[in-house]
């Protein structure tokens, strides 16, 4: 695709998303919380500091919501230290020493596993698996046994012997009122992992997975809430090399022909300190193409996304959010935008409890994994969708005190 084409896409799609959010203000029937499901990936189950653990998850932007409106909420807690083990500072450096939690959690680790959860999301499903993956003790990989931990207990709604997706346990609840965000991960893990690895979900694949996840929700007649898919190239996981070479105090054309790479691309976690030793003279360069795994275990990832990667990304985000506007219209579903939300952050930061607060690693919006946001972070986001449930459903729901949460957020910078 030429830069002329891509210029008048994005235009194109910035166009149509406002002219739908504008269609959308109009188009909505007043909210019933008093049945309220929750339905996604890690965002939506509370993930932070990569783990799912119950001191976290009732700081989730679902908890939050659900706190505000006085509906009831069913967690899937997670005891100590967490699926995987939570990521804990152990020093501010710098740099930075981040180590997992010591300890191993017990063999069933949630807290109640009697417990039928509302809040139904599951860490590192993309779009279509929350339509089509099931519990299944076979699993090995990560997201098998988070399906597990969240959607494979028995329960007064699930059918012993006949495991449910996240849809299929969400319509057997009964909702008056469900909230669906998904499709990060479908360029988030291309992202983590490299395109080779994880490809990003081709956009007719998404369009067909959230056309039948809103046909299937709006068969329970609850009012339907989505929101939209950040861009996932500006969250702290990523270290453009731009930014690198500010680090260190080199000039980024240097730093660039010194490690191979162009100064649009960015680096992943586990290039930096081999990026540091090159710049050092401690090891010869240029980066490797590949670097160690994002996950213990997990297969070597390259080293960079390139600019033209970043590029394609952000184009797919683009692409994904004009389909969740049309199709959320086509099913009188009110979108949340958090898309320009996040730009909104990256460009400006925001000022909370008398800090300026910014996307940086540690600046006090995203967790110590890069991805998932603080307690602040999913405070800010929980009022967003209050904001716009407000606006278009009337629902009525306070908002919360993000400068009441940042004052007890042990990651905000001091």
């Amino acid at each position: 695709m030429t830069s002329l084409l891509k210029t008048r896409y994005r235009t194109l799609a910035r166009l149509a998303l406002g002219s739908l959010f504008g269609c959308l203000i109009f188009a909505q029937p007043r909210a019933d919380l008093s049945k309220l499901v929750f339905v996604g990936d890690s965002l939506t189950a509370g993930f932070q500091n990569f783990s799912l653990l119950e001191t976290q998850q009732v700081h989730g932007y679902a908890a939050l919501i659900a706190n505000q409106a006085h509906t009831p909420i069913i967690l899937p807690l997670i005891v100590s230290p967490g699926v995987p083990n939570v990521l804990q500072l152990v020093s501010v450096g710098p740099p930075p020493v981040i180590a997992p939690a010591p300890g191993a959690p017990p063999a069933v680790p949630r807290r109640d596993p009697t417990a039928q959860p509302t809040d139904l999301a599951v860490p590192g499903m993309f779009l279509a698996d929350l339509l089509n993956k099931r519990p299944d003790p076979a699993g090995t990989a990560l997201v098998d046994g988070l399906t597990n931990l969240v959607l494979g207990f028995p329960s007064p709604f699930i059918v012993p012997g006949q495991p449910r997706s996240q849809v299929e346990q969400a319509i057997a609840l009964k909702p008056t009122t469900v909230i669906a965000w998904a499709g990060n991960n479908d360029v988030l893990f291309p992202e983590l992992f490299g395109s080779g690895i994880f490809p990003i979900t081709p956009i007719g694949d998404f369009y067909k997975s959230f056309d039948q996840l809103l046909d299937q929700l709006a068969t329970t007649h609850a009012r339907l809430v989505v929101a939209n898919v950040p861009d996932v190239t500006l969250i702290p996981y990523l270290t453009p090399v731009t930014k690198f070479a500010k680090s260190v105090n080199l000039p980024v054309g240097f730093v660039a022909a010194t490690l191979g790479v162009q100064p649009g691309d960015s680096l992943r976690p586990s290039a930096l300190p081999i990026a540091g030793a090159i710049l050092a003279g401690a090891t010869p360069g240029p980066l490797p193409a590949l670097c160690p795994g994002p996950i213990p275990g997990f297969p070597q990832v390259p080293c960079v996304m390139t600019a033209a990667e970043i590029a394609q990304t952000r184009a797919t985000v683009l692409a994904y959010n004009v389909i969740i506007l049309f199709v959320a219209l086509q099913h009188n579903a009110t979108v949340v935008d958090i898309y320009s939300l996040i730009n909104g952050i990256a460009a400006h930061g925001v000022d909370v409890a008398g800090k300026h607060l910014t996307l940086d690693f540690l600046g006090g919006i995203a967790s110590l994994d890069g991805m998932h946001p603080t307690n602040t972070g999913y405070a800010i986001i929980a009022n967003e969708f209050i904001k716009t449930m407000n606006r278009q459903l009337a629902a009525g729901i306070p908002p919360v005190s993000v400068d009441q949460v940042a004052l007890t957020d042990p990651l905000l910078p001091h």
